[in-house]
């Protein structure tokens, strides 16, 4: 890279630094002669990446933008989410907060007599409410959306494109005009949250879409809307949330292979051309020896690497903070709190203020937005609960860890680890105890839901065993993959792992004697955390 004006004086002023054996934070920088300018911010969030999707780590797909930014940020090996789906872990990157602060309509619905709260696809985000966006917005930033949405607004979008078939013809014009209302409609729901500029947005999963030929994904639309938004705010601060509907489904490859003009909002007239085509996509993985199913992550990278790209050649890739993750773990442990559900890939980069390498600390995305305001000078108001720490002591090598342990919740789940243990909890609350009518009804009521969206549903015996999500046998999200990989300790009350010796968690040790002190004391630190968000939990949290 080629280093001029304050630029080349900061980056000279990081190698005489380094050389001396210094740590080098943004202070010794702007001392060093660079202009005082806030960051940027662009804000990377992927969809049901499987780790066999990242080329760095498991070396199975063809991911060099993604690897870059690997090499050349810090990689977190120890991230997590608080929640392992993808609502409430979106919800918690843009506000800060555990998805049980959350205050909307469908999750207070959830909560139960006993005051117990259920975090699932239902903590949507209020035009009223205090977000990461609108706290930058209040300091001057401008802040931009291009990709998936999926925190509410979903009537918004619907009620124009109620009377669009399935069936329908999206290129027909007048079905034309009521998708773009609908997008339309979205689109200010979506700036009432806290963003000056929306494109490219997805309401949430395809398989919801009112028209069935748009169930596709358009990574291409995606991109064009990021790249759009850097270019009209090249001089001025800025932060903006790349959310890709990659690698989530429906089918990746049907949709790499399907027409590229078809988009969440309808028909393009012509395909974009803001990266490299899709047929080229495939060409290279194929050349790679990659398998043809891993091949969207290509498509997926070279969306990012278009982006990367841009700010390289507008001189802004020093100025630019990066954050990048996966929404949540996506190995068998999606809608749990289990290490294949809330452990994911996290990466920070931002040349000439951190130094790349690997960090082992344990940190979760309920650190990005403090961390965010505290690069950008920003300072969250008053009664403002943030329940993450700013990673930048990390960042900037001042310290190791941060912390000792995190805490987790999804349904009727809660629980906690250290960089050695885990314990989880599985609490049904009474209230919930369905009758075998109630779980007929209940089960009648999914099916419902699912058929309406055309998905497949499995099906469940009323007299299952009620999931960590409550549903007898488990959802679709559950029974194919935390219930099945960990069928051995699943439905145990209290669990207890020694990730440094059984990392996959299959051997519950809360039962073994040898263990009850470790138990005690994982059970009083739960208790601990729970003290901090809103809800009861059973007996380690009672009214």
């Amino acid at each position: 890279m080629t280093y001029t004006g304050t630029s080349r004086r900061a980056f000279l002023a990081h190698s005489l630094a380094s050389a001396a054996g210094l740590l080098v934070g943004p202070a010794l920088l702007r001392a060093a002669g660079e202009e005082s300018r806030r960051p940027n911010v662009l804000f990377i969030i992927t969809d049901d990446q499987k780790l066999d999707a990242f080329g760095f780590i498991r070396k199975k797909a063809l991911t060099p933008n993604i690897d870059r930014l690997a090499a050349e940020g810090v990689y977190f090996s120890r991230g997590y989410v608080s929640s392992s789906v993808c609502t409430p872990s979106r919800y918690t990157c843009l506000t800060g907060q555990y998805a049980s602060r959350a205050q909307s309509e469908n999750f207070r619905r959830a909560t139960t007599v006993e005051g117990q709260t259920s975090v699932q696809w239902n903590v949507d985000l209020l035009p009223n409410q205090l977000t990461l966006p609108k706290m930058l917005q209040q300091a001057g930033y401008v802040t931009g959306i291009a990709g998936k949405w999926h925190n509410g607004g979903g009537r918004s979008w619907r009620r124009p494109n109620k009377e669009v078939k399935r069936n329908a013809d999206p290129a027909d014009p007048e079905t034309a005009a009521i998708l773009q209302e609908g997008q339309e409609a979205l689109h200010e729901h979506v700036k009432s949250c806290g963003f000056n500029y929306a494109a490219g947005v997805n309401l949430g999963n395809f398989g919801a879409h009112v028209c069935r030929e748009l169930r596709v994904h358009n990574q291409d639309w995606i991109t064009k809307g990021a790249l759009d938004f850097i270019e009209q705010n090249r001089t001025r601060p800025f932060f903006l949330y790349m959310a890709t509907s990659l690698m989530h489904g429906p089918s990746p490859l049907k949709s790499l292979n399907a027409d590229p003009r078809l988009t969440h909002a309808g028909v393009l007239k012509e395909p974009l051309r803001v990266q490299p085509s899709r047929q080229s996509v495939s060409d290279r993985a194929k050349a790679a020896g990659i398998s043809e199913k891993l091949a969207p992550a290509t498509w997926l990278d070279d969306g990012i690497g278009a982006v990367l790209k841009r700010l390289d050649e507008l001189g802004l890739t020093e100025d630019t903070l990066v954050v990048f993750l996966n929404d949540h773990g996506v190995e068998q442990g999606k809608g749990s709190c289990y290490e294949g559900g809330v452990r994911t890939p996290i990466i920070i980069r931002w040349p000439g203020r951190i130094r790349p390498g690997t960090s082992k600390a344990l940190i979760q995305n309920i650190d990005f937005a403090p961390t965010i305001l505290d690069a950008c000078g920003v300072t969250p108001p008053a009664g403002m609960d943030l329940d993450g720490k700013t990673l930048m002591p990390l960042l900037t090598r001042k310290a190791e860890m941060l912390r000792d342990s995190l805490y987790f919740e999804i349904g009727y789940t809660r629980a906690v680890c250290t960089d050695r243990w885990k314990y989880l909890a599985f609490r049904i609350p009474p209230s919930k105890e369905l009758t075998l009518e109630q779980r007929k009804e209940a089960l009648a009521r999914y099916a419902a839901q699912k058929k309406r969206r055309e998905d497949k549903t499995i099906k469940n015996r009323p007299e299952e065993p009620l999931s960590h999500m409550g549903y007898p046998g488990g959802q679709n999200t559950e029974r194919g993959n935390a219930i099945k990989r960990y069928a051995g300790v699943y439905y145990d009350r209290d669990q207890l792992f020694d990730l440094e010796t059984d990392p996959g968690e299959t051997k519950n040790l809360a039962a073994d004697p040898a263990h009850a002190e470790q138990l005690a004391a994982m059970k009083a630190l739960l208790t601990q955390h729970l003290q901090r968000v809103p809800g009861t939990f059973a007996e380690l949290k009672a009214l």
